[in-house]
């Protein structure tokens, strides 16, 4: 008897600790295979964004390639803004909270060039509590949180691959 309550007990604190944690099933991303490998496209800027995607195709077992012409679909990201905005002051006028703004855009295209899908923006934002006398705390706390932003990114821009992917091979 006391085995089965300490069973129970032990399953309902290690699901406790699980939800605490913030740790949640994420569905996968996948593409019909005839059009896989992709090729990730995208400017200088944009790199860490494109090695995010990257990271994300293949934690989910897409096939990306490093060559343009080996690929059977082109997808085109573009790190198109980001910002640092106020959003609330102290006594002092100081930033006492500040936005964080990144937006991107993804399209895709037929190994010819040809557009096939979007392009489509998408956006992320943070706020963030500023401690106005810690100057250096706040810069890291910022690259800190636009990683994550770039990460969260990705796997929306990824997401977004994968519903354009459905929806085109549902096509005749």
């Amino acid at each position: 008897m006391q085995t089965k309550a300490l069973k129970i007990a032990i399953t309902t604190a290690a699901c406790l600790w699980l939800a605490a944690c913030g740790f949640a099933l994420r569905g996968s991303t996948s593409l019909a295979a005839n059009m896989q490998p992709v090729y990730i496209s995208a400017q200088r800027d944009s790199q860490e964004l494109k090695q995010s995607l990257k990271r994300q195709f293949v934690i989910n077992d897409v096939a990306v390639t490093k060559r343009r012409n080996e690929a059977k679909l082109i997808v085109v990201i573009k790190l198109l803004d980001e910002q640092k905005r106020s959003a609330a002051l102290d006594r002092e006028a100081r930033d006492a909270e500040y936005a964080l703004y990144e937006s991107a855009s993804v399209e895709l295209q037929a190994p010819d060039g040809k557009n096939l899908k979007g392009p489509h923006t998408l956006q992320q934002r943070r706020l963030i509590v500023n401690d106005p006398n810690n100057p250096v705390g706040e810069e890291t706390e910022s690259t800190i949180v636009r990683a994550e932003m770039r990460e969260q990114l990705s796997i929306r821009l990824a997401r977004q691959v994968e519903y354009w992917s459905h929806q085109m091979h549902a096509q005749p």
